[in-house]
Formats: structure tokens, sequence, C-alpha cells
């Protein structure tokens, strides 16, 4: 359940944010009148809500992924061909340090591996 809720809250969060943040700075920079200053603030709250939700989406299925196999940081390495450094788990937690951009790259490799898991 908590995995589920997450990327919803951390969307809302994230898109009330940069709602606020793009109103003012319409209203105060730019000089823009309220209509189209919510107007263009509703659009940019709307992408941070579909970023944000699709980065926490991905964290969390990476992380699903890695408890449900008890994958190791090495197990990770050879999975993505990332380093096994790139991988640190503590506490018995994937700490997601590689930069977001490969985050897509890692969850592909461990959907096949899951895939190939569920076949077996």
């Amino acid at each position: 359940m908590k995995n589920n809720i997450f990327p919803t809250v951390y969307g809302i969060i994230s898109a009330v944010l940069g709602f606020l943040a793009v109103v003012f700075i319409m209203l105060k920079t730019f000089r823009l009148n309220i209509t189209i200053s919510v107007v263009i603030a509703g659009i940019f709250a709307l992408i941070f809500f579909v970023w944000s939700y699709f980065q926490a989406r991905a964290s969390t299925e990476i992380k699903r992924i890695v408890r449900t196999y008890n994958l190791t940081d090495q197990d990770l390495a050879d999975l993505t061909g990332f380093k096994k450094s790139d991988f640190p788990i503590y506490h018995d937690k994937l700490q997601l340090i590689l930069p977001k951009r490969f985050w897509p790259q890692v969850l592909h490799a461990l959907r096949r591996y899951e895939e190939e898991q569920n076949k077996l």
C-alpha cells in the first residue's frame, strides 16, 4: 500500500510547489495577469506531477524487484552492466545513487530479470 501511494503523493507535492512557484514568477517577474499566470502554472504543475510521479514509480519498482529477489550489488552490476559501486545497499535497502537518467535502463534490465524468474 505504501509503495502504491508514494508516487502519487510525491507527484502532488511537486505539482503544488511547482504551481505556486510558477504563479509567483509569472505575476511578479513577467507581470502577467492572474488568469494567464494560473493557466501557465497549471500546465507546469501537470508537467511536474507527471515527471515526479514516474520518477518515484521507477524508484519504488526498482527497489521492489531488488527486495523481492534479494539481489546484491554485484547481481545488479551483472544485470545492468554498471559498476558494483553504483548500487550501494545499506541496512538491506538499495540506495539509488545512480543518475536518474540511467534508471530506465536499470528498470528495464530488472523487469527482464523478473520475467525470466517468473518463467522458471
